[in-house]
């Protein structure tokens, strides 16, 4: 009576012990082109004027996700390569969060980039997800600072002068909270743009991991 009751349950217990071990050697997934900051970082407040004209501060972060990345209107090929997929997955990232997931093109070329400028920029690749924000350099250098982000002005007495900046994308939460940074893969030879293939794959794993702090 022993024996029938001892056999059915180690062979359970092998079925468990199996589907554990299998479960831990399956391959976790390790971003290898995102940072996800140990402890959130809360940003200091800031005013920056939208493409629509109106003040935008930290208030307009809270209750939904943000993508966030720096750049300006007259970018030869990281601006309009990054907005172009941002716009194009959207909807797939959207996916991962309950709250609403905006981006905010964050232009650090204000001497061009005036509202209109950046309205007309902006809408071309969506028309409602894509905030395009700006400031005079003394509220825009610290928020960009704060971002983990960096632009540099090269001289502008060129009418075509170009401007040095990130091309790496950070996420902020509904809380107004730097949680990640989404950085370019560098080849040489390439723009430096953050994959496609890596936001879809690294987006979701934040989420989880978040979920789960």
């Amino acid at each position: 009576m022993a024996n029938k009751i001892l056999y059915p349950l180690i062979a359970v217990l092998a079925l468990v012990a199996g589907f554990v071990g299998y479960h831990f050697l399956q391959p976790s997934h390790t971003p290898e082109h995102t940072l996800l900051y140990p402890q959130p970082r809360v940003l200091a407040d800031f005013q920056l004027t939208s493409h629509t004209g109106s003040v935008v501060s930290r208030d307009q972060l809270y209750g939904q996700w943000t993508l966030a990345f720096v750049g300006y209107t007259y970018c030869p090929d990281i601006c309009p390569l990054t907005l172009a997929q941002l716009a194009g997955l959207h909807d797939d990232l959207q996916k991962h969060v309950p709250e609403p997931l905006n981006i905010w093109f964050v232009s650090v070329d204000p001497n061009r980039d005036t509202p209109a400028q950046l309205a007309s920029y902006v809408q071309y690749f969506q028309q409602t997800a894509i905030t395009g924000v700006t400031a005079g350099h003394d509220q825009l250098f610290p928020f960009v600072r704060q971002l983990g982000l960096m632009y540099a002005m090269s001289s502008t007495t060129d009418e075509h002068y170009l401007v040095d900046h990130s091309a790496s994308i950070v996420l902020i939460n509904p809380k107004g909270q730097l949680v990640a940074m989404f950085k370019p893969e560098l080849v040489e030879g390439r723009v430096p743009t953050v994959r496609s293939e890596d936001l879809l794959a690294d987006f979701p794993w934040v989420i989880r991991q978040l979920a789960r702090s």
